[in-house]
């Protein structure tokens, strides 16, 4: 019994220590102010099989050029989307990815396709409408944010995002 408390207590300071360890090197900072987000982001794309993704996040720029990252839960960079005109990048399991645009980057990384030029406005508060979309502002002011896009020619999709305060 004491060899499995000191154990148990042997893994519980190796996590902190790990999780201590782990630094954030995304998108805050990098941006004007008023052009950075950070909070938790969860997708669900009804294809079949479904796939569903939830990540803590931080994205900054515009739809003209920007950076999105997802973390980890110990806080280490899961993936590095970049853009600017002409050029889109994914980095991600240590490898590099280019695309020819922002639309492409976005389907590639989350299986979807995403109105992310329309997300920035949302992001900003502006119902931006999207053919197929229906967005929910109504509890911005609360850091929560939803949209989605019912079953058609494309699978449903719902995305959610928390922002962090």
């Amino acid at each position: 019994m004491k060899r499995r408390r000191f154990t148990s207590a042997l893994a519980l300071v190796a996590t902190s220590f790990i999780a201590g360890c782990a630094h954030r090197t995304g998108a805050n900072g990098a941006f004007p102010a008023e052009a950075q987000w950070n909070g938790r982001l969860a997708l669900k794309v009804q294809t079949e099989p479904p796939q569903a993704f939830s990540a803590d996040f931080e994205l900054g720029g515009s739809p003209q050029s920007g950076l999105l990252v997802f973390f980890t839960p110990l806080g280490t960079a899961a993936a590095r989307l970049q853009w600017a005109p002409g050029v889109a990048t994914l980095l991600a399991d240590g490898e590099t990815r280019h695309f020819d645009s922002l639309a492409a980057l976005a389907q590639q990384a989350t299986g979807a396709e995403l109105p992310v030029r329309a997300l920035f406005d949302w992001l900003n508060g502006q119902a931006t409408e999207v053919p197929g979309w229906t967005v929910d502002l109504s509890r911005l002011e609360q850091g929560r944010l939803q949209a989605a896009r019912a079953a058609g020619a494309f699978p449903a999709v719902d995305l959610r995002i928390v922002l962090q305060r």
